[in-house]
């Protein structure tokens, strides 16, 4: 079963994917709405955990898609509903997702997620756009905030899913650090705390999906912290500022897809934390984080059906024998 959940339609008020526990599971692709211009939609939430993007309409511009509308919600002798928002963009991913299964049965959950981050498209949105949010991590991945891996390309993931090797199980690396470091109120000037850096060093050969991390942290006023995560100089912003006003974090869960691709023991990972509110008093520190690495072991050749054989790109696809020699297969 693959779960295609959309984004969120809360951006204008600060949501984020990653305060949603359904949205940054690593088992769902969490989509976010694009405009008739295949700009990031004003109202889709964006966040790290953000998978993919896929039209959805804007308010500016309302010419609607239309979704099937179920009889749970009022539908009679009407069919469909015509609007914008993220609910309107999932459907489409979900209709991707069917096409691919379709052309290739015996992908996982984890290789339709990514067949679909490897065939992405962001052509449509200029990198150098600071409003885009794009970063590009060491294994050459590029990933946004608002549009996810990019715009969904269902000719593109059909045809990769037709020759796509089966990644192996799932593994999945453990890193616990502790603290005890106090958080400093705001003062004008934020000060940040830094944990102990946590390193997947015996992760050899494992390539990355999802990092999770698990944060502990005592604070009056959790809403006040911004969270980060980095590692190589790509950074995952997990929280910032968000007007919540509940106490502490107790193991509460962040994820990141930022990462995807990269080698999971190329480098510790480092949380940093600070204060972005003053005049709440009470105790602040940071006690702890568990950090999670879920990835495919990369091994030394994939694993191809009868009849297939590994191509030499590396890119995980499986090509049929009389290819070989050909450029298509090699």
């Amino acid at each position: 079963m693959v779960f295609v959940f959309a984004a969120g339609n809360e951006y204008q008020i600060g949501d984020d994917v990653n305060y949603e526990g359904y949205l940054n599971s690593r088992f769902t692709i969490s989509v976010g709405a694009l405009g008739r211009d295949l700009k990031h939609a004003r109202y889709s939430s964006s966040g790290a955990p953000v998978f993919i993007s896929a039209p959805g309409g804007d308010w500016e511009n309302y010419h609607g898609l239309f979704a099937a509308l179920p009889l749970a919600h009022g539908a009679v002798d009407n069919c469909g509903d015509a609007g914008v928002g993220t609910s309107y963009a999932c459907p489409l991913v979900s209709g991707v997702v069917a096409l691919v299964l379709e052309a290739n049965p015996s992908l996982s959950w984890r290789d339709v997620q990514g067949v679909l981050a490897a065939t992405a498209r962001i052509d449509f949105n200029d990198e150098d756009d600071e409003t885009g949010q794009w970063t590009t991590n060491v294994a050459g991945v590029k990933h946004s905030y608002k549009y996810g891996f990019g715009l969904v390309d269902a000719l593109a993931a059909v045809e990769r899913a037709a020759t796509w090797a089966t990644w192996g199980a799932e593994r999945s690396v453990i890193n616990a650090t502790t603290s005890g470091e106090a958080l400093l109120d705001y003062d004008g000037a934020e000060h940040w705390v830094e944990s102990t850096a946590a390193e997947f060093s015996g992760a050899v050969d494992f390539v990355i999906e999802t990092i999770a991390v698990y944060v502990t942290i005592e604070h009056p006023r959790r809403g006040d912290l911004r969270i980060e995560l980095e590692r190589n100089g790509v950074s995952s912003l997990l929280t910032d500022d968000k007007l919540e006003h509940g106490t502490s974090y107790t193991h509460h869960k962040y994820t990141t897809l930022r990462h995807w691709g990269e080698s999971a023991d190329a480098g510790a990972f480092t949380l940093r934390v600070a204060d972005r509110r003053s005049g709440d008093g009470g105790r602040r520190r940071l006690d702890g984080q568990d950090s999670y690495s879920y990835s495919y072991s990369s091994g030394p050749t994939p694993t191809c059906g009868a009849g297939q054989v590994a191509d030499c790109s590396g890119d995980g696809d499986c090509c049929p024998e009389s290819w070989i020699g050909d450029d298509l297969c090699d």
